[in-house]
Formats: C-alpha cells, sequence, structure tokens
C-alpha cells in the first residue's frame, strides 16, 4: 500500500485515514503548525491521494495515473493554490478562487484548493473567505495552512477541521534533512534540526541562505580562547552583526538558540554541573555541552542573566522594525564585551 511520505506527524495522518475512510472528509481543513514542518506537503499529499484515479481509500496517491502525473508536474485542473502576494493572501486571489469554485470539477469528484499562510490574509480577505466556508459549494475542498490559529477569524477558525502539525524530534528532522540533501554530512543535519527547533523545511531554507556556517562561526568566535584586542573583538562583532542583518527572516531562530545556550549555561553555573549537563548541540564539530561550560566560565550569573536581557532587547528592537543591522550591532557588542550589557 502506498503511504504518505510526510514523518513525525502520526496523529494527522490518523485522522485524515479516518476520514477518508469513513466517507466523511469535511468541506475544509486548517493544517496549523510551525513553519517547515510539512504543512503545505501533507496538504498536497492529500490532494494527490483525493484525486488519483487508482488509490484506495487510506492509501497516499499511485503516483502513476494521468491525475498523479499531473499532480506531480504541478498542473492538475482540479487543484488550485492560492499563497500570498507581498505581505500576504489579498482579496483578488479569494475572488478568483471563488470564480473557480461555481463550476464543476473537470476531472473527478473533487476540486481542491491549497490557500498557504492564511494567517497573513488581510481582513477583506478573509471576510470573503468566510462566506465561502459558510456555504462551501459541492465537490470542492479547502486546504488552509497556517503557522498558528493565532492570526485567524475564529469564525474561518471554528468553519475547518483542524489538524495540527508540530516540530518533530531532532532524530527524525535530521532523518527528513539527510533524505533531500545526502550530500551533508549527519553532524551538519543534525545541527540544522536543531537550529531550524525541529522543522526540515525551514532547516533547508536556512542551509540554502547559509544560516548553518554563519551561526557555527558566532559560536566559535564566542567560545574562542584567545579573543584578541578589544578593537579586533569590535571588528568581529560588526561583522557578524552585519552578516546576521542579511538574515533577518531567520533572526528568531537564532536568537532563541542564543538564548537556550545562556539560559542552560546560567543553569549549569547555578546548579554546578559539570560533565552531565544536556544542553544543545552548538554546531556539527562542538557539541552544545562543551559551548555551555565556556559560557559558564567565562561569565558569571549576573553577566549571563544582563546576556540574556540583551537578547529580549534585540528581538523586542527587531519586532518594532527596527534597523536590523543597528540590532545586531547592540547585541554582539555587548556579548563581545566591548561594553557593558
Amino acid at each position: 500500500m502506498n503511504t504518505f511520505s510526510i514523518l513525525g506527524q502520526d496523529k494527522a495522518l490518523r485522522l485524515l485515514a479516518r476520514a477518508r475512510t469513513s466517507g466523511r472528509l469535511a468541506h475544509a481543513y486548517l493544517f496549523t503548525g510551525p513553519d517547515g514542518v510539512g504543512k503545505s506537503s501533507l496538504a498536497r499529499e492529500l490532494a494527490m491521494a483525493l484525486l488519483c484515479r487508482h488509490t484506495k481509500a487510506d492509501a497516499a496517491g499511485c503516483g502513476l495515473c494521468p491525475s498523479c502525473l499531473q499532480m506531480q508536474s504541478g498542473n492538475h485542473p482540479d487543484f488550485m493554490v492560492i499563497e500570498p502576494d507581498g505581505q500576504g493572501i489579498k482579496i483578488d486571489s479569494i475572488r478568483r478562487m471563488k470564480q473557480a469554485l461555481g463550476y464543476p470539477p473537470l476531472t473527478g469528484a473533487y476540486r481542491i484548493v491549497l490557500l498557504k499562510e492564511t494567517h497573513t490574509m488581510r481582513r477583506e480577505a478573509a471576510n470573503s473567505l468566510l462566506k465561502i466556508l459558510e456555504e462551501p459549494p459541492p465537490g470542492n475542498l479547502l486546504l488552509l495552512t497556517a503557522d498558528d490559529g493565532a492570526g485567524l477569524l475564529p469564525t474561518i477558525r471554528s468553519r475547518c477541521q483542524l489538524i495540527a502539525l508540530h516540530a518533530l524530534p531532532l532524530n527524525l528532522a535530521s532523518e527528513v534533512i539527510q533524505q533531500h540533501r545526502p550530500d551533508l554530512g549527519p553532524a551538519d543535519c543534525f545541527a540544522m534540526a536543531e537550529l531550524s527547533g525541529g522543522s526540515p523545511g525551514q532547516a533547508l531554507r536556512m542551509e540554502e541562505e547559509g544560516i548553518l556556517p554563519l551561526y557555527q562561526e558566532l559560536i566559535q568566535a564566542l567560545t574562542s580562547r584567545s579573543q584578541g584586542s578589544t578593537a579586533k573583538q569590535v571588528q568581529s562583532a560588526l561583522s557578524l552583526a552585519g552578516r546576521l542583518a542579511e538574515h533577518k527572516n531567520m533572526a528568531a531562530q537564532l536568537l532563541h538558540l542564543l538564548r537556550i545556550l545562556c539560559k542552560d549555561a546560567l543553569a549549569a553555573k547555578m546548579c554546578r554541573y559539570t560533565d552531565n549537563f544536556n544542553g544543545v548541540q552548538a554546531s556539527g564539530q562542538t557539541n552544545g555541552t562543551d559551548t555551555i561550560r565556556v559560557f559558564r566560565e567565562r561569565w558569571n550569573t549576573e553577566q549571563l542573566s544582563a546576556k540574556l536581557q540583551s537578547i529580549d532587547r534585540a528581538e523586542q528592537a527587531l519586532l518594532r522594525n527596527c534597523n536590523p543591522a543597528l540590532a545586531f550591532e547592540v547585541l554582539l557588542l555587548q556579548f563581545f564585551g566591548c561594553f557593558p550589557s
């Protein structure tokens, strides 16, 4: 039997399988979860299975029939994708979708629409979509994805069957990354899984943007035994800050992991942990326990607390759309000890 390729989302797969075998598919499903855990991929695989001409009710698409081949090539006449245009989904896109839903499916029992990142919808687009959800035309299935349900109108959320996806365990996320990037070593795949918080899709995007080597360089600079003169430290901090600012979209994840390291170092210092502290892995070469040990030995309790406050201020500055280069410069100059936190 063909099975879905999505790993680590067993509960979601069981819910969908039960609905299909019982013949009780909802008219709309909302897939929620962190970025990169497989929401859109699962929605596409479900669509492919429902449009497949040969698959059984509880299986994935056969991958060989004309319908599956059209899905794989991205030109199935009964599959439509709506995604953000600029900062969000606009009402014009919803209007085009509503017009298409007015006609019956061309080749099978369903027309399926995938609406990606629906938490970005503007209010007028959301209100227009709500009318469709209240009175869905027969023969149509809507698959919505969102980072979480908080950004959606409660009325939209209440009219969809919720399918919650979660971040994967690091070992499993590392395995998924390895499948997509067999050229990477296991240590780098695991480091990417950690850096993305167990979200393989996000990890692969970060790897494409060169985030992993940049993060490893940052940790190496912070843990170096010989940090050089103050001038060299300032130069290193400003250089790293400028490069981090180029990846503003990934800044939250970088700051999150840096916060974990500081918190673990603070806990280790206060509890006097030595060799058995279970921290996060900072890179493919140096494990997190080594990084935490260096942080614990370099800074006292007051200094580590100040570092955590510096991270909080940097996050708040980025949320206020302050200059990202300036926010990172202030943060790293404080971490490098170029001026007090």
